[in-house]
């Protein structure tokens, strides 16, 4: 199987573009305007210039918050000055004040209690602003803040003199359940991001395509572009994995074959297999298919040419709908992960208290309540019918439903599965799971059990090689147990 840049070639070489239209490059120099992002964007310089307000711009994962915010950086003059920190990398105060004087500049030492530290350095961005600079501090990941280094933070407002001359802070977050005070009108100015509808998806894609040498537009029907857009929930982040996987499938058999196949033959097909993914999707029975597995296990009378890639294409699409709902997943999981420990942090430690007035830690113990967390739904109970541990392993029937494993293979032919688990080592750490795909049994190969999708991913190096090809994704076994 080709590794990812040989793929990202093949595309490439195919449409006549000099980068990857959703690679790394792209996100640095493309921005798109599509669903009022440029408004957007304007819209937070302006508050972030001259308003008493801070921003909090929120958006699921993948909704466009991080590109929003460097485009709103590039938007302010040359006396600006920046600083760029993860929540859910500050863990700790100590932490946060050496990354905001660092990056900003401002020559201090950390040493000496939280509060002279903090009210040193409002002292010294209000000194420096009535000079004519003027400071930013990006959050991103912010509702991963723990409750200390959110009052700490938010406390630069009140310390400084001046609202004007303060350190002006935008954030961004997936909700504002975790964030103390957001409710607070007069400190917070809130946005959420709107998913993309299918007409500016298609304007997004296109200024995509076009910053990456593409002239001639999107290479995707409209209606094609609608579907895609469904399957990633409007979320620019999700639409850029689903549609490199579609363009991929296309252009994988038409290059392969040596032959100039037409495009709009793959797009026709596509169209069709469309429609039958998000059936699969919106019933939640998103098995992912194998790309090894022949296709005439896909039961079609004597593929042509044009079967085959529609073949291909289904496949590529399945895995793209089952990517997208595992990162989904996991980025659930993150955030509940984050509410409980703010929670249990808010219940058993009092933030520090700033010394000498103003004293923004008092504002923040009556103003601030305790981060809600939206209740996890309870786990199907599991279904033994659907864990068929062949070597008898047990990874289904011991395993709890929020582990993790790593889903490695998918086929419809039983046998298929058995024969690979045959030749492998430590058969313990495997486990055939029965599932369902499009109405049809599916059988699934798993490999071990894994406390979080991190833990899982690290994992991947050690797997035999024609497994670590093959991308296999970390999911939970609860979600293996509701197929």
């Amino acid at each position: 199987m080709q590794d990812f840049t040989d793929q990202t070639q093949r595309m490439l070489d195919y449409y006549g573009l000099f980068q990857d239209p959703f690679g790394d490059q792209a996100d640095a120099t493309v921005f798109s305007g599509a669903g009022e992002r440029l408004e957007v964007a304007e819209h937070l310089r302006h508050l972030l210039s001259f308003s008493p307000q801070d921003c909090l711009l929120m958006a699921p994962t993948g909704g466009g918050k991080q590109a929003i915010a460097h485009q709103v950086i590039r938007l302010l003059d040359d006396e600006w000055r920046v600083a760029w920190i993860d929540g859910g990398d500050i863990d700790r105060l100590d932490s946060a004040s050496r990354e905001l004087i660092g990056q900003l500049g401002l020559g201090l030492k950390t040493d000496g209690d939280t509060a002279s530290l903090y009210r040193n350095m409002a002292d010294a961005t209000a000194q420096r602003s009535n000079d004519g600079e003027n400071f930013l501090l990006v959050v991103q990941n912010a509702d991963l803040l723990s409750p200390d280094v959110q009052t700490w933070l938010q406390s630069m407002r009140t310390l400084a003199p001046r609202t004007d001359i303060r350190l002006r802070q935008l954030w961004l977050a997936s909700s504002a359940t975790a964030i103390a005070q957001s409710d607070n009108d007069d400190h917070w100015y809130s946005l959420v991001l709107e998913p993309f509808t299918a007409a500016e998806a298609a304007a997004y894609l296109n200024d995509r395509f076009a910053g990456s040498g593409q002239a001639n537009g999107v290479p995707i029907k409209d209606s094609d572009i609608a579907r895609l857009n469904d399957m990633a929930g409007g979320m620019p982040g999700e639409l850029n994995q689903v549609v490199r996987d579609y363009l991929i499938a296309g252009t994988f058999k038409t290059t392969e074959r040596k032959q100039g196949f037409p495009l709009t033959h793959v797009l026709a097909g596509a169209g069709v297999v469309t429609l039958i993914v998000l059936t699969v999707l919106y019933s939640n029975q998103g098995g992912e298919p194998d790309v090894e597995e022949p296709v005439a296990e896909l039961a079609l009378p004597e593929p042509t040419d044009s079967q085959a890639i529609e073949s291909e294409v289904q496949q590529r699409l399945a895995e793209a709908v089952a990517r997208v709902e595992a990162r989904r997943e996991e980025a659930a999981a993150a955030e509940a992960e984050a509410a409980d420990q703010a929670e249990t942090a808010a219940a058993t430690t009092q933030p520090s208290q700033p010394a000498p007035s103003p004293q923004p830690a008092a504002q923040a113990s009556t103003q601030t309540a305790t981060p809600a967390t939206t209740p996890t739904p309870s786990a199907p109970a599991p279904q033994p019918a659907t864990a068929a541990p062949s070597q008898g392993s047990g990874l289904m029937a011991n395993a709890a439903d929020n582990e993790y494993t790593l889903q490695l293979v998918g086929v419809r032919n039983r046998a298929s599965v058995e024969s690979i688990l045959a030749e492998l080592p430590n058969q313990e750490r495997y486990d055939i799971v029965t599932s369902s795909y499009q109405g049809r049994p599916w059988y699934v190969l798993i490999h071990g059990r894994y406390s979080g999708p991190s833990a899982a991913r690290a994992d991947i190096a050690n797997l035999p090689a024609r497994f670590r090809d093959q991308e296999p994704w970390a999911r939970t076994f609860a979600s293996l147990r509701n197929n």
